[in-house]
């Protein structure tokens, strides 16, 4: 009778490893890290009802290049971003530990004593070298003490040193510094269609969608995403992109003075009212100061950070106007009587905020 039932049982556990083998539909419960490879892309942007909406998708690829289907994803967006040594972005010293549960660690910092809270997003960027899928993308904070407990399982995890990472959630208070009243804001990411999931198609490919308000066009947000099961992942930091960034041309005369000049810099969205572009670091050089030869733009005593009213702080050196007389006693005027104050717009003109 034992020796039946031993038979029995044998039979049984090769049906199992039979069957398991011959699944060839894509499990992330059953990828190694380096069989697969994700990327976040950006497609549009669009606007509905008031809300801005960014298309992205994400690409699953297997290590022939070959499109991974059916593989259930997880997603995590970071708006407010919770601040550690003053700083947004932590370079190159976080450590995630194959630890049970999972933890992660930072050598000069006690998470216990920040502002982090459970249930905030931790997201891994992809560094120098430190590009594994098995730690990269976000994870759920389960606890927060010295060390950070983490909710996802990594089953081909190894403990990883010096990895690059943000701490945060959804929402984020705008122009509220240094005690003043602020907006507050929210980002989220839901399905393109409801009728969907998170699942990768034939093609690899799942889509998503970023919703903004609009006053937080052209500023940063951190996108993370990660397989169920097995935890596999990649992230991307991405400036949320609108449908025009404008502000009105500024004249000033050329009087050979140092001029000051406040520029409001404004999202036009099509569909709903114009926002102030607010709390946000400007490209210097996307300010335009015409003609040269008579007006210059000083970079050094400007103020390229947009205050509460969306305006920057632009000081430019006027040159002023030379008259002179030539042997025959005619006057004539060198340089222009006025200069152009011009801002080029566009998400290029916009720093990424980390």
């Amino acid at each position: 009778m034992r020796e039946n039932l031993q038979n029995v049982l044998w039979v049984a556990v090769v049906l199992i490893l039979t069957a398991c083998g011959s699944d060839s539909k894509s499990n992330a419960e059953d990828i190694a890290p380096g069989t697969t490879a994700l990327s976040i892309v950006y497609e549009s942007t669009t606007e509905k009802a008031g809300k801005m909406i960014g298309h992205y998708h994400v690409h699953a690829v297997d290590d022939n290049g070959k499109a991974m289907s059916g593989l259930k994803l997880k997603m995590s967006l970071i708006n407010g971003v919770k601040e550690i040594r003053n700083q947004k972005l932590q370079r190159a010293v976080g450590n995630i530990l194959s630890t049970t549960p999972i933890s992660f660690h930072d050598n000069g910092v006690s998470f216990a004593q920040t502002g982090i809270s459970v249930g905030d997003a931790l997201i891994v960027l992809p560094s120098s070298g430190k590009t594994g899928i098995s730690y990269l993308g976000d994870w759920t904070i389960a606890s927060v003490g010295t060390d950070l407990t983490l909710k996802e399982n990594s089953y081909h995890l190894e403990t990883t040193e010096n990895l690059t990472y943000i701490i945060g959630n959804e929402e984020r208070l705008l122009g509220g510094s240094n005690g003043n009243r602020g907006i507050l804001t929210v980002a989220h990411i839901q399905k393109q269609d409801t009728n969907s999931t998170f699942t990768t198609d034939k093609n690899g490919f799942t889509y998503f969608d970023v919703v903004f308000d609009p006053v937080l066009a052209g500023h940063t947000v951190t996108l993370g995403v990660h397989t169920s099961g097995n935890r596999m992942g990649t992230s991307k930091v991405v400036g949320l992109r609108a449908a025009e960034f404008m502000a009105a041309e500024i004249t000033i005369p050329n009087t050979g003075a140092t001029v000051t000049v406040p520029m409001t810099l404004q999202i036009s969205p099509k569909d709903s009212g114009t926002e102030h572009l607010i709390d946000i670091e400007v490209n210097p050089r996307s300010f335009k100061v015409e003609p040269l030869e008579s007006c210059q733009l000083n970079l050094n005593r400007s103020n390229f950070h947009t205050d509460a009213g969306g305006r920057v702080i632009l000081v430019v050196e006027t040159k002023g106007t030379v008259d002179t007389v030539d042997k025959n006693g005619t006057t004539s005027t060198s340089g222009a009587e006025s200069c152009t104050i011009k801002w080029d717009g566009g998400i290029s003109s916009l720093a990424l905020e980390y």
